[in-house]
């Protein structure tokens, strides 16, 4: 069985209108995750129980774009699993593919994680 996890946020930015560019949503894009703990969030539900997630971020230049308004970003993150019983005190670097959705209409921020197989 596979799940996914999907988050919305609102769009943290200026008046958007239905001329809207490539350009334009990497803006509201990037000012929209500066702004929220969203990434955070939906990575959290996907690595749930496996140690502390720490220093989530964007990687530089992962943005890619499907249509105007849609497509895949690059995220990186450690998790850190300590355990006093097990001598355990580890940190890993992961990264995850998220797509995102841009919806104009509404002015949500769209975004779903990869799948995860239980």
């Amino acid at each position: 069985m596979t799940i996914t996890h999907t988050e919305e946020t609102k769009l943290l930015a200026g008046p958007l209108n239905t001329d809207f560019s490539t350009a334009l949503a990497m803006e509201v894009l990037m000012a929209t995750l500066a702004g929220s703990k969203v990434m955070y969030t939906l990575i959290l539900h996907y690595e749930y129980g496996k140690g502390n997630l720490q220093n989530v971020n964007l990687i530089e230049d992962s943005v890619k774009f499907a249509t105007d308004s849609s497509g895949t970003i690059g995220v990186g993150y450690d998790i850190n699993e300590f355990s006093v019983c097990a001598a355990l005190d580890f940190t890993g670097e992961y990264r995850m593919t998220v797509k995102f959705k841009i919806d104009i209409d509404n002015k949500l921020l769209t975004l779903t994680g990869e799948e995860r197989y239980e």
